[in-house]
């Protein structure tokens, strides 16, 4: 328990402010509260992660400390007390802004005393300055890569890589890949810290920054899985869909982004969708398709299929789209749809009973597949 005479309080308050500022940040304030507190603490990141515990046993109790903790939506308390098995604990939360950025969990076998409390509210309040000023220095580096990135785009490969060195930002070596991810404005915050977060990029050179709100540009080295990957990330932001180049040679990258964004600008607009830009002639195409008429046309070509899957447990228009985009290739197509090659025959025969037409024919197929694009029905 801490000492409450006014000199060792005071002294304790102290060391606290001085572990804000260690370059050990949360950490150094977390071992010292525990410290001061003779019990033991874990701080948690927004997400339920921990991100320090003191001691480190003390990661054996959250899984039941998240379990026990209210629900932290707008309005909710930002301090609650729960009691475990033999322990009792204070929970806080470290808001910034407005916003929850973490909690700090204290426990020990008797409840903690005012003065106690008030300790546990001045480390909260140094947590959240720790979590501004990290904010501050990830703006710094965000701005430092949009810089980067923005030479690449521009085509000064050799004034970005020296640029990057001086600003201690990594570039991709070598063969690369390009990529637009976007989502509406409201999850902007979302998409950036995403793309920024996720493992697979952060173990390759990824260079990945903000164009605008909700308009992440991501240049990558080319790597088995690199468009999985980014699939995955734009699938953890709703109202996310994004666009990637093929794989160019870094000197290439500013017209392997004009494409990106060429087929951005043509695709359906399907979201938690990733479009390669494998044809820019297509891209093209898609791009000037856009009048009544022909979306007219492309609902009437498909109107029946998907009537076809009406009243049915089969999705014959989802059969159509997975046949179509392995170009009629049975095997291929049975696989991604997780069925059997002959079921996958029976319902191609359906369909082509339905629209009286043979799918075998190329013309028929990309008409389809074009009729599909347009709709935006897959």
């Amino acid at each position: 328990m801490v000492d409450t005479t006014p000199g060792a309080f005071a002294r304790v308050q102290r060391d606290l402010v001085r572990s804000a500022v260690n370059s050990a940040g949360a950490r150094s304030i977390a071992e010292r509260l525990a410290a001061a507190l003779g019990g033991w603490l874990l701080l948690i990141d927004a997400d339920g992660s921990p991100r320090a515990a003191v001691p480190e046993s003390a990661r054996a109790y959250l899984a039941r400390v998240l379990a026990e903790m209210p629900d932290r939506g707008p309005g909710g308390p930002t301090a609650v007390a729960i009691s475990l098995p033999v322990e009792s604990v204070s929970i806080r939360s470290v808001i910034v802004s407005g916003k929850v950025r973490g909690h700090l969990a204290v426990g020990r076998a008797t409840a903690l005393t005012p003065d106690e409390n008030l300790l546990v509210e001045t480390a909260t309040h140094l947590l959240a300055e720790d979590v501004r000023r990290t904010d501050a220095l990830h703006r710094v580096a965000r701005s430092s890569r949009l810089a980067v990135l923005n030479l690449l785009l521009a085509g000064h490969d050799q004034l970005a890589t020296s640029t990057a060195e001086a600003l201690g930002v990594t570039v991709p070596d070598g063969d690369v890949r390009a990529a637009m991810l976007v989502t509406l404005p409201e999850h902007a915050a979302d998409l950036l810290e995403a793309a920024e977060s996720d493992r697979a990029l952060r173990r390759i050179d990824t260079l990945c920054a903000e164009l605008s709100p909700g308009r992440v540009a991501v240049v990558l080295p080319t790597a088995e899985g690199d468009l999985r990957t980014l699939e995955a990330v734009l699938r953890r932001v709703p109202h996310c869909r994004g666009s990637a180049s093929e794989v160019v040679p870094l000197a290439e990258l500013p017209g392997a982004w004009g494409r990106v964004q060429d087929v951005f600008h043509a695709s359906s607009g399907r979201t938690r969708h990733l479009v390669v830009a494998r044809d820019v002639v297509e891209a093209g195409l898609l791009r000037h398709l856009t009048g009544d008429d022909v979306v007219a046309w492309s609902q009437s070509a498909i109107a029946p299929i998907v009537a076809l899957g009406e009243g049915s447990r089969v999705d014959f228009a989802k059969t159509l789209v997975a046949y179509l985009s392995n170009n009629g290739q049975a095997d291929a197509s049975a696989k991604q749809l997780g069925i059997h090659r002959h079921t996958l025959r029976y319902r191609i025969n359906r369909i082509e009973e339905t629209i009286r037409r043979e799918l075998d024919d190329p013309t028929v197929r990309a008409e389809l597949w074009l009729a599909f694009q347009m709709t935006g029905h897959y």
